[in-house]
């Protein structure tokens, strides 16, 4: 298999760019945000930067929807390391490994391509057989991801799913550009502005959580993935480009709550734990909450139940921020999750809590 980058020039003749990345299968909420940012099909350039599917519970129909956009109007797609479950398909390729991501992943296109033509997926599946079979069934659609570029770059800009080495070739292999690891962090600083989803814009965050784009003007990084389907207070993100502006809109699907009252507070030091600082230390358990020390900046706080769990032995509390939220009478907020005598809320693309007693739900 050809393991070189695969990209595709665009000229920008349109008033608008849209980019949207990290769908993973959320299709309600896909339609939602296009709504939102009244997408023209004759007027912008609408650009789905991978992760079309996976993890989400409309995998195939998403992935149809999308086609159809790119076939019938100004849209294009790109490929992002979840969508390559259709590349081992075509290519018979990896087999072994994924029979056993699809153990361990229910939501996934390929259970629900097998499933409408009555067949099951599990460890004792004959792989080489479910490709022949898949293939023989939705071969339209397997063959359409599987030759998705993946960049998409114009005069202006470079569009890619997780990032690139550099500007020239984007890299030397396309799994490089499917799963370049925290690039607003390790990533070069740039001529163009490169645009990239595949890591949530809140793992870049230590104080203060917040789920909407981030917009590095040093790098000429620009992260618009919000996390939809992969954190619980995660978001659709739309990227609107016009004019060398650059805007968004956001989409969830979280109930909302109406603050009561006002609530003025200070947050002194604020800590939001990422995932990949998670780790932490129980250093006095209580009944509905730790005593915790969070090993990656050494503070020493209190963290509720509903943040900890064991991995491998290793405690740690992902997700978890000590930002209390300011609240004003009557605007609503987002309900991430309630515990104990607070909830989890999102406001404006930040992540807070308050007391479940200043809501009404």
């Amino acid at each position: 298999m050809d393991r070189s980058v695969q990209t595709r020039y665009l000229h920008e003749n349109k008033q608008r760019i849209i980019a949207i990345s990290d769908i993973h299968g959320n299709l309600s909420l896909l339609k939602t945000l296009l709504d939102q940012v009244h997408y023209d099909e004759y007027e912008d350039t609408l650009l789905f930067l991978g992760d079309l599917i996976e993890k989400g519970n409309e995998n195939l129909a998403t992935l149809r929807y999308i086609m159809n956009l790119c076939q019938n109007g100004n849209a294009y797609a790109l490929m992002g390391n979840c969508d390559f479950v259709c590349k081992n398909i075509v290519h018979h390729y990896n087999l072994h490994f994924l029979n056993k991501i699809l153990c361990q992943r229910q939501a996934s296109i390929l259970h629900e391509m097998a499933a409408q033509i009555g067949i099951s997926i599990d460890q004792s599946t004959d792989m080489e057989r479910l490709c022949d079979r898949l293939l023989a069934h939705f071969f339209k659609e397997l063959h359409w991801v599987d030759t998705l570029p993946q960049v998409i770059y114009t005069d202006n800009y470079i569009f890619v799913h997780a990032g690139i080495l550099n500007e020239q070739t984007f890299g030397s292999d396309f799994r490089e550009v499917l799963t370049f690891p925290h690039f607003l962090l390790n990533g070069k600083d740039f001529k163009h502005y490169v645009v990239a989803g595949h890591m949530p814009v809140s793992e870049y965050c230590q104080d203060i959580a917040c789920f909407n784009p981030i917009i590095n003007e040093q790098k000429h990084i620009i992260s618009i993935d919000g996390g939809n389907m992969v954190k619980k207070a995660g978001q659709l993100n739309a990227l609107i480009i016009q004019n060398d502006r650059f805007s968004f809109k956001s989409a969830d699907s979280l109930p909302l709550a109406q603050a009561l009252c006002d609530v003025n507070v200070k947050n002194q030091d604020p800590l939001f734990i990422t995932w990949r600082e998670s780790e932490i230390v129980r250093l006095e358990k209580g009944e509905k909450r730790d005593f915790c020390l969070h090993l990656s900046s050494g503070k020493k706080l209190w963290i509720d139940h509903a943040f900890l769990h064991n991995e491998d032995g290793k405690w740690k509390a992902d997700d978890f921020t000590t930002y209390q939220m300011p609240l004003k009478r009557g605007e609503y907020v987002s309900i991430v999750k309630t515990y104990d005598q607070f909830a989890l809320i999102k406001k404006e693309g930040i992540l807070g809590w308050c007391r479940k007693e200043h809501l009404r739900c």
